[in-house]
């Protein structure tokens, strides 16, 4: 693949492009993907049938190859990527989504495989799309560490934990486990991700529960403890929730992502591979 470079000085102003474009990544992205097809599908029949094409023919180039146009189309996707100022990581998505496409086509896989595949990531990702929130698994060392915070701050008085984008619900059955006293609830609007952890907590033993929903919905005032593994771009909104709602004496801690513009009580590094533990104390 092959990424085009463009100076900054060559690129339309953000005001100018923010006009043009839709806010959401994914619906540019799309409209990417359209504006390119809808211009190799108008240019290609004039160049397939012209004499250029008919000489390159004839030394084995064939211009109505489908992989013929793939790599043009690629170039121009990472390019208009570039000039819409998308994130780095969106230009690779441009650059690979067409060549996956092509391959997969290559292999005759039957439409049930596809529909499946589409259910599977539906149930999984939810509405990514409208809460800018990933699944992004958690790791032993963030639980452990995260049940010292509470041992410090609380030590045996019983505590309402709530784990905000619960996932499969590990941290809230490790802390469930671990502080008996507790309560520990997990919320996750994802249905696969919900399910799987109502699932785990009923052979798990432990006293968790989850809900399948939106912790926007939520009372913070009703919870002593609050945990997030969520993304950068929510950071503000939950921050103004947590100022909003949260009672004093009570905490906050973001896993990797911490509050903007606001300094955390506690910076926790759980170990070298996992990310760092922001404690805010309301």
């Amino acid at each position: 693949m092959h990424l085009i470079k463009l100076s900054a000085e060559m690129l339309p102003s953000p005001a100018w492009m923010h006009r043009l474009l839709p806010k959401r990544l994914w619906c540019q992205a799309l409209l990417i993907q359209c504006v390119s097809i809808l211009l190799m599908t108008a240019i290609a029949p004039s160049v397939i049938n012209s004499v250029f094409a008919f000489e390159l023919r004839s030394v084995g180039l064939h211009l109505d190859s489908l992989w013929f146009w793939l790599f043009p189309h690629i170039g121009l996707v990472t390019a208009l990527a570039t000039l819409a100022r998308m994130p780095s990581w969106w230009r690779w998505i441009h650059g690979f989504f067409p060549l996956l496409v092509v391959l997969m086509q290559q292999l005759v896989l039957p439409a049930s495989v596809y529909f499946a595949g589409f259910v599977i990531t539906l149930a999984l990702y939810w509405s990514v799309h409208n809460t800018r929130v990933p699944f992004y698994p958690s790791f032993p060392a963030t639980w452990r560490a995260l049940q010292r915070v509470l041992e410090q701050h609380a030590g045996d008085r019983a505590m309402k934990v709530l784990d905000i984008g619960s996932g499969i619900g590990d941290i809230a059955m490790f802390l469930a486990k671990q502080r008996i006293h507790d309560q520990v609830s997990g919320i996750e609007i994802a249905p696969l991700p919900w399910a799987v952890s109502v699932v785990r907590a009923l052979f798990s033993g432990t006293s968790a529960t989850f809900t399948l929903g939106d912790y926007r919905s939520l009372n913070f005032a009703e919870l002593d403890a609050i945990f997030a593994y969520l993304s950068p771009a929510v950071m503000p909104d939950v921050w103004q929730k947590v100022q909003r709602e949260m009672r004093p004496g009570s905490l906050f801690i973001s896993s990797e992502f911490p509050v903007p513009d606001r300094n955390a009580d506690h910076i926790i590094f759980p170990n070298p591979q996992s990310p760092a533990l922001y404690v805010y104390l309301q």
